[in-house]
């Protein structure tokens, strides 16, 4: 099917109107890229700023345990159960290993 010369002169006339639309569409997902990295900026930096709030209930390394009271008392009920869990982790160690020290090199 051939174009026709009507046909052409309707695409030349809709010619700026089809840019224009075109541009316009670029645009906006331009802006809508600029937009979503200025939302991303804005959070990082405010994430940056912020100040948060450490946990406390949590049990780690950083606490101390200084034996006096407490649940690790060595008398009653609680007591005489972390005697007998010390006496189930008892690990068994191979007697050779760790005897002899190789310095031929």
């Amino acid at each position: 099917m051939a174009i026709q010369p009507i046909d052409l002169q309707v695409l030349f006339s809709r010619l700026n109107e089809i840019g224009r639309d075109q541009s316009t569409h670029r645009e906006a997902q331009i802006q809508a890229q600029l937009v979503a990295a200025s939302e991303i900026a804005d959070q990082s930096e405010e994430f940056d700023h912020r100040v948060t709030q450490s946990r406390t209930d949590e049990e780690g390394p950083e606490q101390v345990n200084d034996g006096s009271g407490g649940e690790k008392g060595g008398t009653g009920e609680h007591g005489a159960r972390d005697d007998d869990e010390r006496a189930e982790e008892q690990v068994f160690r191979d007697p050779d290993l760790g005897q002899n020290i190789d310095i031929s090199g």
